[in-house]
Formats: C-alpha cells, structure tokens, sequence
C-alpha cells in the first residue's frame, strides 16, 4: 500500500508497465538475479532507465518504510530500500530533504 500515490497522476502507459512487470513477476520469472543480469545486455540508455525506474521504486518503498506503510510480506523490501536510500541521501548523492523529516514521524500508522 501505498498512501501517498494519486493513480490519476500516473500515465496510462507508465499503469500497463506496471500490470506487465506484476504479471511477469507473478508467474513468468524463473530468477530475479538472471532476470536483473540479462537486463544488463539493453541498450545502455535504456539501462539508465531502468535504473531510474528502480531508483522511483526503492524511493517509494522508503518513504512508506518511514512512514510506517507496510506489512509482514513487504517489510524485507521496503527495511533494505529505506537503509539504501538513507544512506545515499546521508552521502549526497540523492537531495531529499522531505525524506530526512520522515525519520521521527510518528503520525502515521503501519498497516
């Protein structure tokens, strides 16, 4: 879950990727290493962004570690994304300083 998503801010497009991604995931996948290893061998701008698609997700799923938005099945996911992106944003190589007051919010609720 995540509480700080408008679904009709996000482009149609960007919505089939992600039920495409779900679906390969859910079902088609045989390794997530082999899967990540062979997206090595795209063209070099598109391994940029896939990686910036991976830094949205790991950015995500660390704000919602922050704020407590997560259960039992994600919260491996989200612990390790919300300790890479801290530390890269301690390090400055990522500006954020939204994710820095997060660290003592104590309002939200985990689900």
């Amino acid at each position: 879950m995540n509480i700080g998503i408008d679904f009709m801010d996000i482009a149609e497009g960007d919505k089939a990727f992600v039920k495409s991604l779900e679906n390969f995931v859910n079902g088609k996948m045989c390794s997530p290493e082999k899967t990540g290893r062979a997206m090595t061998t795209m063209h070099r701008y598109l391994q940029q962004q896939a990686f910036n698609v991976f830094m949205g997700y790991m950015k995500a799923l660390a704000y919602n570690y922050r704020r407590k938005c997560y259960d039992d099945r994600n919260e491996w996911a989200s612990r390790l994304a919300e300790e890479a992106y801290s530390h890269l944003v301690e390090k400055e190589l990522i500006y954020d300083p939204e994710f820095a007051e997060l660290k003592n919010a104590a309002d939200y609720v985990r689900y």
